[in-house]
């Protein structure tokens, strides 16, 4: 869903405002948007690795697809292509990035809980399942 939102909010800004698709797109991406704020963690404004299963055993709050949002989310936002209170979705997500998910130390800035691979295709253990979504975070 990160690249899916990323994908759109950065192809709005090519499409010429009188193309006959343009207001489609505006609206799939509106919706999408109102429904990341419906699964967006309260308590620390982060993302969940499988969105729909919230605090399901196993699924973690993740560093990726959080990004994602807060970027596709704020540049929508800035771009016109939301309403700006959206701009408070961007900003509790970035805190949330932020204060539960980067650190620093003498080796430098770390981010945590990535996904380490979300690629779907015909291998056997890439089988789209929820199981495979959690497997493991870094």
């Amino acid at each position: 869903m990160g690249w899916y939102a990323m994908a759109i909010v950065d192809a709005l800004e090519h499409f010429p405002r009188n193309h006959v698709k343009r207001g489609t797109i505006a609206g799939i991406f509106l919706r999408m948007v109102g429904s990341l704020e419906k699964v967006q963690d309260a308590d620390s404004g982060l993302w969940y690795q499988v969105l729909d299963k919230g605090q399901r055993e196993g699924n973690y709050l993740e560093a990726t697809g959080s990004c994602m949002f807060v970027y596709a989310i704020a540049k929508g936002v800035r771009l016109g292509y939301l309403p700006r209170y959206y701009r408070e979705l961007a900003v509790k997500g970035y805190e949330g990035i932020l204060n539960h998910l980067v650190t620093q130390d003498e080796t430098g800035v770390h981010l945590h809980q990535i996904c380490k691979g979300a690629g779907l295709g015909n291998r056997p253990y890439r089988d789209g399942s929820y199981t495979y979504y959690i497997r493991g975070a870094s």
